[in-house]
C-alpha cells in the first residue's frame, strides 16, 4: 500500500506562485529525509516534560519521535495512507452513532449560538462508545500529587482515564499499557461521584452507590467505568479541582490502546472548556490549538488564551459558531459555499447549512455531503485536466500521477461563511501528497476531500488537514472561532 512522503520535506521543497487564478507548485525529485522537520534530540526532553510557557501544552502526533506513547524512544513513524483512511473510517462511524442516538426524528437545522456565548448542553454526556482513533497527545497531571499522563484531546463529551488496577493479562502490551494509568490509591484528592449527585444521571445507578456507566460500541461491551473527581493540573498556574473523569479499568480503552485517556474540550457540562468558561474573565477564549503538520513536527494546545493576543494579527478570520441539536457538544461553523478559482460551486447555501459543518481535529480529511462533494470534485477535475487521473485510493477518488512534471498548477479553493468571511486554502490544506513507489519516485497527489458514504450521515466535517497552518481559536463566549495564520510551533 502507499507510503507517505514526509510532509515536512515536501513543504521545504514546494515553491508556490500564482498563475492565472491557480498556484504553481514545484514538486520534489527525491524522497530524502535530509533537512526535514524532525524534532531535535534536545527538543524531546522539553516536550516530554509536559507544560510549556504557562497554559500552552505541546501537542504531539502519536507517531512522533517525541511521542510520550513510545516512552520518548525515537521511532520516526509514518502513517500510511491506508492507515489514515482506516482511522478516519473509525472516526466517522463514531460520529454517525452520535448522530443516530441524538435525535430519532428529523432535527432542526443548526442555529446561531447566543451572543453571550456560554451554552452548556443539559445532558450529562458521559462517553459511552469508543470514539475511534485519536492522533494528537498532550501531557497533563491528574491527582494529588499530580501523576503525569499522556492524554488525547477531543470533543467527545466526557474526559476518561485508564485507572488502576487494570484488567490486563499481566504481561506484554497489556501490562505496559497498565503502567500508563492513573492510580487512585496514591491521590489524596480522589473522590467517587455518588449516585445521588446531580453530576450523575445514569439510569442504572442505584441509591447509595457510586456513579457507574458502560463503555461500548455497536458490536460489544468493553467494560464499565465510574465517574470520579480529582485535580487536573495543566501547569503550576492552571489547576482545576474536582475535575470529573470516567475512570476505566481497561487495557483496550482506545482503539490503539496507547494513551492513558482523553481530555474533553467539548461544550458538555463536565468538559475542560466549561470549567474554563465559568472561571475565566471576559476577553478569554476557551482554548486554541495548532495541529502538527506531520509526525515530525509539534504544535500546541493553549488553555484560556487572551483574545487581545490576536487582535493585531493580520489575516485573522472570525467565523460564527452555530449550535446543532443532534450534536450539542460539538463545534459547528456556518459554512455556506465553496469556490474554485473564484467561482462558487453550484450548490445552494441551504444545502451547506441544512445539517451543519463540524470542526473535527481527529479525522484527517474533510468529508462533505455527496451533492457538495460531487460539485467540488467535478470542478476540481476540470481545473486539473492536463494531469493523469489515477484510480481512487479508497475514499479519495480524485488522485493524480505527477510523473514527469517538475511543477504542477493547482486551482484556488476558498471556503465561504455566513458572515461574509472567506478563507483561501493553501495546497497543504487541500492536497495530500505521497509516493506510491518509493524506488521509482512517482509523486502522487489526492484532493484531501471525500464524500460521506452513508446517505444518513448528515454533517460535513472539516478535518485536521484543512486546519493545518492555522491556529484555531475557540471563542465560545463570543460565539465564534478564529482561524489565525501561524507557524504552529511552540512560541
Amino acid at each position: 500500500m502507499a507510503s507517505v512522503m514526509p510532509l515536512a520535506l515536501l513543504l521545504l521543497v514546494l515553491l508556490v506562485t500564482q498563475t492565472n487564478g491557480s498556484r504553481r507548485v514545484l514538486l520534489p525529485s527525491t524522497d530524502d529525509d535530509s533537512g526535514g522537520g524532525s524534532p531535535s534530540s534536545n527538543a524531546c526532553p522539553s516536550i516530554l516534560s509536559g507544560h510549556n510557557k504557562g497554559n500552552k501544552l505541546p501537542v504531539i502526533h502519536r507517531l512522533s519521535p517525541c511521542s510520550p506513547l513510545g516512552g520518548g524512544i525515537p521511532k520516526h513513524g509514518k502513517a500510511a495512507l491506508h492507515e489514515i483512511l482506516d482511522h478516519d473510517g473509525l472516526r466517522m462511524r463514531y460520529i454517525y452513532e452520535i448522530q443516530a442516538s441524538g435525535v430519532a426524528a428529523a432535527a432542526p437545522a443548526p442555529s446561531a449560538m447566543p451572543p453571550s456565548g456560554v451554552s452548556i448542553p443539559a445532558t450529562q454526556n458521559v462517553i459511552s462508545s469508543l470514539p475511534g482513533v485519536f492522533s494528537y497527545t498532550v501531557l497533563a497531571g491528574y491527582g494529588t500529587p499530580a501523576q503525569q499522563l499522556p492524554l488525547y484531546f477531543d470533543v467527545s463529551g466526557m474526559s476518561n482515564l485508564r485507572c488502576k488496577p487494570c484488567f490486563s493479562s499481566g504481561s506484554g502490551a497489556g501490562a505496559a499499557q497498565c503502567d500508563r494509568a492513573f492510580d487512585p490509591s496514591v491521590s489524596s484528592s480522589f473522590r467517587t461521584v455518588p449516585c445521588e449527585s446531580p453530576d450523575c444521571r445514569e439510569t442504572s445507578c442505584s441509591s447509595g452507590s457510586s456513579c457507574t456507566f458502560t463503555f461500548y460500541n455497536s458490536t460489544f461491551v468493553f467494560g464499565h467505568g465510574t465517574v470520579v473527581t480529582d485535580t487536573l493540573t495543566l501547569s503550576p498556574s492552571a489547576t482545576f479541582e474536582d475535575f470529573s473523569v470516567g475512570c476505566m479499568q481497561l487495557d483496550n480503552m482506545f482503539s490503539d490502546g496507547a494513551a492513558a485517556g482523553n481530555i474533553d474540550l467539548s461544550r458538555s457540562r463536565h468538559s475542560l472548556t466549561t470549567r474554563v468558561l465559568l472561571s475565566s474573565p471576559p476577553g478569554t477564549a476557551a482554548f486554541s490549538y495548532c495541529l502538527p503538520a506531520d509526525t515530525d513536527t509539534h504544535g500546541f494546545l493553549s488553555i484560556a488564551p487572551a483574545l487581545a493576543d490576536y487582535s493585531g494579527n493580520a489575516g485573522v478570520k472570525y467565523v460564527p459558531l452555530v449550535t446543532n441539536p443532534r450534536g450539542p457538544n460539538f463545534y459547528f461553523v456556518d459554512l455556506v459555499a465553496i469556490a474554485i478559482n473564484g467561482t462558487d460551486l453550484p450548490v445552494p447555501s441551504a444545502t451547506f447549512r441544512g445539517n451543519g459543518t463540524m470542526i473535527d481535529s481527529q479525522s484527517a480529511f474533510t468529508y462533505l455531503n455527496p451533492p457538495i462533494y460531487t460539485a467540488l470534485r467535478d470542478e476540481f477535475r476540470r481545473a486539473m485536466e492536463k494531469y493523469q487521473l489515477v484510480p481512487a485510493f479508497s475514499d479519495l477518488d480524485t488522485c493524480y500521477n505527477f510523473t514527469g512534471f517538475n511543477y504542477i498548477e493547482l486551482p484556488d479553493i476558498t471556503l465561504k461563511f455566513g458572515n461574509g468571511e472567506t478563507m483561501e486554502l493553501d495546497d497543504r490544506q487541500f492536497m495530500y501528497f505521497f509516493r506510491e513507489h518509493l524506488d521509482d519516485g512517482f509523486p502522487f497527489g489526492c484532493l484531501a476531500f471525500a464524500a460521506t458514504q452513508d446517505p444518513s450521515f448528515a454533517w460535513n466535517l472539516l478535518g485536521s488537514q484543512v486546519q493545518r497552518t492555522k491556529e484555531i481559536v475557540y471563542d465560545v463566549h463570543g460565539s465564534k472561532v478564529a482561524f489565525v495564520p501561524s507557524r504552529c510551533g511552540l512560541r
